[in-house]
């Protein structure tokens, strides 16, 4: 069992990303009604995925700069906005420019003082699931926005206190060694992001019929944050190559005969959601000095991901499961070949 150093760090990016995620679906709630939110929606997705890479880019050379402190004091913007009911652009504009800040600064964190272990990462990541449900059930049973800025400023000092540990970041900064040094690293991080855009469209057409309760609802989110954090545990003490088979080829049948079975739905949703793990720690494998341009890529792959299901989606079982196979099997092809080592 791999032992981890500074994992105090990403105890404290969780909780960090499940606020950020607790105000941003309590936000985004408020317009469920609007006619305007499918555009909503796509703009949000737009402007807080894709920049990140810039951000994670400019990040990576002056760490001295605090993003996700700017960050939280957006996200608060925007809750003070919708309190005074403000209009709709300034809220989502400080909205989803904080939640860009604070999703690089959390993966910037968290890679740097991981000494090239994926699992810190994953566990900072796997808030957000949490946030989301939590965020979504806030604006549903009437709590008070006060509460919710409340927490963002519980946010800010947290953030506080975990900037004591970036004096770490630069001695403790180990490369990542996750990747199939034999391929072109550009090849690498191209074919690593199609992956992560290939199951962030798979992640829309999994079949759920039976999500019809708030419990069965908090379930579903949770069995998502706990896979991206037990992926990256898998890969750090199991290997990347197992875990790929574990995450995608073992998914595959629970997703598709768990649509009216819970249980087994869940277990194929939470080894589905092992597969950021494996993406992040191939691409900041091969970005060893640029970890937040490396988690970039991987916001990108998602809003790229799930820009099809903006346009269309199939509703077909049969069509679906079709897809879903021959997606997964390109998957496991293509990780295997980017991935180092042997099964």
């Amino acid at each position: 069992m791999v032992k981890y150093k500074n994992l105090n760090v990403s105890v404290l990016y969780f909780f960090v990303h499940f606020i950020l995620e607790v105000t941003t679906f309590y936000i985004l709630s408020s317009y469920m009604s609007s006619n305007l939110f499918w555009y909503i929606a796509l703009a949000f997705d737009f402007f807080a995925f894709v920049p990140q890479a810039l951000v994670g880019s400019i990040s990576d050379k002056y760490r001295n700069i605090r993003f996700g402190l700017i960050g939280v004091v957006f996200t608060t913007i925007s809750l003070l906005l919708l309190f005074l009911k403000m209009p709709l652009i300034p809220v989502i504009f400080f909205l989803t420019i904080g939640n860009c800040m604070i999703h690089v600064e959390g993966a910037e964190s968290t890679l740097r003082t991981s000494e090239g272990t994926i699992f810190p990462a994953s566990l900072f990541v796997s808030g957000g699931a949490f946030g989301i449900i939590v965020g979504k059930l806030l604006y549903k049973f009437n709590f008070s926005i006060i509460y919710i800025i409340l927490c963002n400023i519980l946010s800010f000092i947290i953030m506080i206190y975990a900037s004591k540990y970036k004096k770490n970041e630069h001695s403790e900064l180990k490369e990542f060694d996750f990747a199939n040094k034999k391929v072109n690293y550009t090849t690498i991080i191209a074919l690593a992001t199609l992956v992560v855009m290939v199951r962030s469209y798979m992640s829309y057409g999994i079949p759920t019929e039976w999500n019809k309760t708030v419990i069965e609802a908090v379930l579903l989110y949770c069995s998502m944050g706990l896979g991206k954090a037990i992926g990256g545990l898998l890969v750090d003490n199991i290997g990347i190559k197992k875990t790929i088979l574990l995450s995608t080829l073992l998914s595959l049948p629970f997703l598709m005969f768990g649509d009216n079975v819970m249980t087994i739905s869940l277990i194929g949703i939470m080894l589905f959601s092992m597969t950021m793990a494996i993406t992040l720690a191939i691409l900041v494998s091969v970005l060893p000095k640029r970890p937040g341009l490396a988690f970039g890529f991987t916001t990108i792959g998602l809003f790229l991901g799930a820009l099809p299901v903006f346009i269309f989606r199939i509703e077909s079982v049969i069509v679906n499961a079709i897809i879903f196979t021959i997606l997964t099997i390109c998957c496991i092809v293509v990780l295997d070949n980017i991935s180092k080592g042997s099964r």
